[in-house]
């Protein structure tokens, strides 16, 4: 108990470091407007220590849930371009999705799964996510209408085992994180976030919720064929 208390009160204090120290302030749309010459500058000189540097961020960002995520993913498709910023970006992610889970799992996971088997309205999607977890992470990866920080905190009370989250936040991620690093590179043409989210990239995102949704069912069909064709034999 006394270890668990620790790590709160780590999570807790970095939290209110960050905001003590005015982060927020920097990760804004206009404070990336205004220092992007010098980002771009300082990244061209040292490219690496920035690569690593900005990928450190991105991950302690994402275990605090500090705001800003999608001003991140803009930063580095702008300073590192389309294939690099795509890999940072979707690999930062994933690792700090992975050490949510594991946060959540080691702090809460079996005091909220008993509880939340009790309620009928959380009951039933517990259900679910056993029966098809992989495919529903993979779904709301792929969605950007599900919050970052509760499919974290939902998965950990699911049966889903490391591997499986980090591969399935890692492919979900993937075709999201291009379309918001591809705007990225845009940034020096642009003034705000709304001329950034056009038409055409909401499109996108619609389209990349469609894909994850047919493989998904594609993914429970071919699932419950294979129980299916597994029972005679086992009869």
């Amino acid at each position: 108990m006394a270890k668990k208390l620790i790590l709160v009160s780590i999570l807790l204090g970095l939290v209110a470091l960050f905001f003590f120290y005015g982060g927020q302030e920097y990760l804004n749309f206009d404070s990336l407007k205004q220092h992007k010459d010098e980002l771009l500058a300082y990244s061209q000189a040292h490219f690496w220590r920035t690569f690593f540097i900005v990928g450190g961020v991105y991950i302690l960002s994402t275990v605090l849930n500090l705001p800003g995520a999608a001003i991140m993913s803009l930063a580095i498709g702008f300073i590192f371009g389309r294939w690099y910023g795509v890999l940072l970006a979707t690999t930062a992610s994933t690792i700090g999705a992975v050490l949510v889970f594991w946060i959540a799992r080691y702090l809460i996971a079996d005091w909220a799964r008993a509880r939340m088997e009790k309620m009928p309205s959380t009951k039933k999607i517990m259900s679910k996510l056993h029966d098809d977890v992989f495919g529903y992470l993979l779904f709301m990866r792929a969605v950007p209408l599900f919050p970052f920080w509760f499919v974290n905190m939902t998965f950990a009370f699911s049966p889903i085992n490391t591997k499986q989250y980090a591969i399935g936040t890692y492919l979900g991620m993937f075709p999201v994180s291009f379309v918001i690093v591809n705007l990225g590179q845009s940034l020096s043409s642009v003034n705000s976030m709304s001329e950034l989210f056009t038409g055409e990239v909401i499109f996108s995102f619609a389209l990349i919720g469609l894909v994850a949704f047919i493989t998904t069912m594609v993914m429970r069909y071919r699932n419950s064929k294979e129980m299916a064709e597994k029972l005679p034999e086992s009869a």
